[in-house]
């Protein structure tokens, strides 16, 4: 087979893997419970996998891949998640992919996603339009769905549509544009009373906007320094929550008044004895199956310290990368997704494609091992989809 037909092969493996990864996304949103979601999971593994058999890495590339596989193998024979395998398969698949089209891809996919089912659900076709419940703030509340099962989830879907659109068009986007975006959010906010979806869009916008407009705000190194340490926050706040005992019923104490702002989530983790601080593992137990919101605590709670490091080390490594590129919107989304996940866990899951960080690592993990000067002539190929903002 010749170098031409194999790439051409890979490509329509990871597409394909791509677009079947995203459909199970949409569809774990509406109220339709997928039977063969374990299967289309086993297939695109499979599909990633080809794509790597078919695509060209260096030595060094190699050893990344086999490194970084072989320990999350080790986490998946010990807590049997396949998903932390199925990460690498994505990650690595990604090499010699367009970042900007592959964006795109998951901007419209997304989109045309949320639109359908909120059709379905106005239409009386298939979905809930809304769903009456006590959502913790004293009563029973009506709140809006548009078929994607929770107030939160409608809003934050949404959300991340936006992310996907200032991702990917920063370039053209006027100051208007970000006021319509946050008209929406207000008006969004209206129908779900999601107070994490209207703060946390809120600031992406209020962040994309600076950094946007701002010469000094995207070029400077004190914005990347400041979004790390925000990041490092949130991860030393989400430790704390997890750890400190018998706080949560001392009205006084800081932790329980943070904790009443967040609606109890991390007295509702720490209920949860496995994913206390004290009693996280190097790689964590089949057990450990509780679902909760916070975030960062079940990304160690699920998968155990080493795998939780090696996530958050690809964090930091991206903003490292944002810098050297002054990708400013790459920035802002790393520290609005943790800032996110402080509140809620909706990255932290087995569905690959509710997390376009991943799609980020996939480009940056290889630019070391890239050549000098077939980067350098390839990063000017593509120097303005990548965050000129």
């Amino acid at each position: 087979m010749s170098d031409k037909n194999a790439e051409k092969i890979g490509a329509v493996c990871f597409w394909t893997g791509l677009m079947i990864e995203l459909l199970i996304v949409v569809v774990e949103k509406s109220a339709y419970t997928n039977p063969l979601e374990s299967q289309l999971f086993r297939l695109t593994f499979l599909l990633f996998c080809i794509k790597i058999a078919l695509t060209k890495y260096s030595k060094g590339e190699w050893l990344a891949i086999l490194l970084t596989g072989a320990i999350l193998f080790v986490s998946y024979l010990v807590n049997e998640r396949d998903e932390a395998v199925r990460v690498v398969a994505f990650v690595a698949a990604c090499k010699g992919m367009d970042v900007r089209k592959v964006m795109k891809a998951v901007f419209w996919t997304t989109l045309a996603g949320c639109v359908a089912l909120m059709a379905l659900s106005v239409t009386g076709i298939y979905g809930a339009v809304s769903v009456t419940a006590d959502y913790g703030r004293g009563g029973m509340e009506t709140r809006y769905t548009l078929g994607m099962g929770h107030p939160n989830a409608l809003h934050s879907m949404l959300w991340l549509v936006v992310v996907l659109a200032v991702y990917c068009d920063a370039d053209r986007m006027k100051w208007y544009h970000y006021a319509a975006f946050l008209v929406l959010d207000i008006v969004l906010y209206t129908f779900t009373k999601s107070n994490t979806g209207v703060i946390v869009w809120a600031f992406f916008l209020a962040a994309a906007f600076a950094m946007r407009y701002s010469k000094t705000c995207r070029e400077n190194r004190t914005a990347y320094l400041f979004g790390a340490a925000v990041v490092l926050g949130c991860i030393v706040f989400s430790m704390m929550g997890s750890h400190i005992e018998n706080t949560y019923e001392t009205p006084d104490s800081l932790m329980h008044k943070f904790d009443k702002l967040l609606n109890g989530r991390y007295q509702s983790c720490y209920a949860v004895e496995a994913a206390r601080l004290e009693n996280w593992k190097l790689f964590a137990s089949p057990e450990n199956t509780e679902y909760f919101d916070a975030g960062f605590v079940k990304l160690f709670y699920w998968y155990g310290i080493i795998p939780g490091m090696l996530y958050i080390g690809m964090n930091f490594y991206l903003l490292y990368q944002g810098y050297k590129k002054k990708d400013a919107v790459m920035l802002v989304m790393i520290v609005s997704f943790s800032i996110y996940n402080l509140m809620e866990a909706h990255f932290i899951s087995e569905y690959l494609l509710r997390n376009y960080l991943l799609v980020l690592m996939g480009y940056y993990w290889y630019q070391p091992f890239v050549d000098k000067y077939r980067f350098e002539g390839y990063f000017w190929q593509v120097r303005g989809l990548l965050g000129k903002a």
